[in-house]
């Protein structure tokens, strides 16, 4: 087991500004930090990778493969892989649009460090459900 804050973190977003200053916040704590700017390369990450990775923050509005998608996908192949959505659209938008699960962990964007390290810790605290 990784020591908290420790884990491997991949991080999606189709907008690299936004992907490269959470991933600079993540690897400011501590956490070793993946990056893909789409959903089709975070599963080609994942299918490298899955071993080490622990978490996903993964942006719910993207081109391609979005984030629900996404979040289906790694649900249903990496089961112990936790994932984080974050939007700049407001959850009940998303939720109401059928986007994303009103259950499913979210962080709204922008975000300041000390909330997204706060979410992220959460995260990857909650046990792996079997």
């Amino acid at each position: 087991m990784t020591p908290p804050g420790r884990e491997t973190v991949l991080v999606v977003d189709d907008e690299e500004m936004v992907r490269r200053l959470a991933a600079r916040i993540l690897a400011g704590e501590g956490y070793r930090v993946l990056e893909a700017s789409g959903g089709e390369e975070a599963v080609r990450v994942l299918q490298r990778s899955s071993s080490r990775i622990d978490g996903v923050l993964t942006d719910v509005a993207m081109p391609g493969l979005g984030g629900r998608q996404l979040g289906e996908t790694i649900s249903r192949c990496w089961p112990r892989v936790r994932v984080l959505f974050m939007s700049g659209f407001p959850a009940r938008r998303i939720v109401d649009e059928g986007e994303l699960d009103p259950t499913a962990p979210f962080i709204q964007k922008p975000f300041t460090s000390e909330q997204l390290t706060r979410k992220v810790r959460q995260l990857l605290a909650e046990p792996i459900e079997q």
